[in-house]
């Protein structure tokens, strides 16, 4: 599931990003940027309860839940600099 939910919020941004035209990208953002948003935290909020809970200490707590918010801020991330970097590249050639 969290492999569907990443890949799901990694085709909105690259839409976002691919779109030719400002008209289309308008049309995009007005949906994939909540979309987004959804995705990015509902991920964070999946990934901290299944990291902790099977911890016994807060301090484990909130190492799985400060690990839980940094997977898909990564993702995030990762995703936004590595497709930029790749329209960049080959908007050159």
């Amino acid at each position: 599931m969290a492999v569907g939910i990443d890949l799901g919020f990694v085709a909105l941004e690259a839409s976002q990003l691919a779109a030719m035209g400002e008209k289309v990208r308008r049309q995009i953002a007005r949906w994939a940027r909540p979309a987004i948003l959804g995705t990015v935290i509902g991920s964070a909020g999946m990934n901290a309860f299944a990291f902790a809970a099977h911890t016994t200490t807060v301090w484990m707590t909130s190492a799985a839940v400060t690990l839980g918010i940094a997977i898909p801020a990564l993702v995030y991330a990762l995703m936004r600099v590595g497709a930029a970097l790749y329209i960049d590249c080959h908007s050159k050639a």
